[in-house]
């Protein structure tokens, strides 16, 4: 063989594949996405729509475009809003929307158009929150730069995430919110990093320990954002539902999370969810032992920021997510799709990340055996994350020498 013959030797082999694998998976995931909804439009309406959690949002934006927003948690007109969407089992079925309404107006806009295209829309507009949050988190993590293909495709090959974004739900975007958090403060923009912190009261589960952590290390530039940003997210509820909006909804929402406990209880990630799942809803030892361990989760992260060394809010966020995620009154395994953050976070430190990975992806993965099980894998994958990260970051959080608390 002439020496000067061009050779593939298997670094060019698995160069090429490296390059060219994560594209092709995530052009695969959207082609299937894509014919799925083409499938259904064209069918003859016996099928159940695509989209997994999506009608529940697609049918309170519709509620609220039909100008019907004070009827919003009514059974009743959700029902109505999501006709046609089940297939033979329409009848009388619905995924209940449990949000605070300011969310359900977001979705006006999506609910314009039929079922298909918003869900495709929409899932496009997750797709992008994800491949945002990657791109906003390149300062602070360096690894990512130049390999935010593969990163998009290794996060969409997480199943929390996959069933997140595919299914309708919105994790990626409350990813999104919490990086653009972290990059503004990081930016030195603490005052809009505030004003973007409020955005997440859509989901007061994590808006609040988050706002609450922040108020710990007296980062009050922070606050004060947060605090000018719920004027108009609570003035907008008002003008919605009227003045009393918090109690009714907060009333709705207690009533929803019971009920998805006895439902759905094997996909909680929870403290109080697993513990309710494993011991019953109405069991007094589950709600002691769940809000128990939620509260020492609280007040070991509180204990965490306050006392970690200056410079550390990198390997704060890694701890808080999945902590915020554990002392939640209610959080389901696709939820558990922002851990993700915390991954990259200590992939950046960490020793033989590489195997780490490959068992959070497999517990990842395991989740599609939940009904099997009886319980969800995203609890102890929530766990192995917090303790890797604990582990990874020992000696940046837990500094032999007491030090002043650091606003970052």
């Amino acid at each position: 063989m002439d020496s000067q013959s061009p050779v593939e030797t298997p670094e060019l082999t698995n160069s090429f594949l490296a390059k060219r694998l994560p594209g092709a998976v995530l052009i695969a995931m959207a082609l299937a996405v894509v014919v799925s909804v083409i499938a259904w439009e064209t069918g003859d309406g016996t099928t159940e729509a695509p989209g997994g959690d999506y009608p529940a949002f697609y049918g309170a934006g519709r509620i609220v475009s039909d100008g019907d927003v004070i009827d919003l948690y009514s059974l009743d007109r959700q029902v109505a809003a999501q006709a046609g969407l089940f297939g033979d089992d329409d009848r009388g079925s619905a995924w209940y929307f449990a949000y605070p309404p300011q969310l359900a107006v977001a979705y006006g806009p999506l609910a314009a158009l039929s079922y298909g295209w918003s869900y495709l829309v929409h899932t496009g507009i997750m797709a992008i929150a994800l491949a945002g949050a990657i791109v906003l988190m390149r300062p602070m993590v360096p690894w990512l730069r130049g390999r935010g293909v593969l990163a998009m495709a290794a996060a969409m090959a997480f199943w929390p995430m996959f069933r997140a974004v595919t299914g309708g739900s919105n994790p990626a975007l409350t990813g999104l919110l919490i990086v653009v958090v972290w990059r503004l403060v990081h930016d030195g923009r603490a005052l809009v990093a505030g004003l973007v912190l409020s955005l997440l009261w859509y989901k007061p589960q994590i808006a609040l320990p988050l706002l609450g952590l922040f108020v710990i290390v007296r980062h009050w530039r922070v606050v004060a954002g947060a605090v000018i940003g719920t004027v108009p997210f609570y003035a907008l509820g008002v003008m919605l539902m009227g003045g009393d909006w918090v109690s009714a909804w907060y009333d709705i929402a207690s009533s929803f999370n019971r009920l998805d406990a006895e439902i759905n209880g094997h996909s909680a990630i929870s403290w109080l969810g697993v513990f309710q799942n494993w011991l019953g809803v109405d069991s007094g030892v589950a709600v002691t032992v769940g809000w128990a361990l939620a509260g020492l989760t609280a007040l070991a992260l509180a204990w965490i920021w306050h006392r970690g060394a200056p410079g550390t809010l990198d390997a704060k966020l890694a701890l808080a997510i999945p902590g915020m995620l554990l002392l939640s009154p209610h959080a389901m395994s696709h939820e558990g799709a922002i851990v993700l953050i915390t991954v990259a976070i200590v992939v950046q430190q960490a020793s033989r990340a590489r195997w780490m990975l490959i068992a959070i992806w497999l517990l990842g993965l395991s989740q599609v055996f939940i009904l099997d099980i009886g319980f969800s894998p995203g609890f102890p994958l929530l766990s192995v994350i917090l303790i890797w990260a604990a582990v990874t970051y020992q000696d940046r959080l837990f500094p032999l020498r007491d030090s002043e608390p650091s606003p970052a």
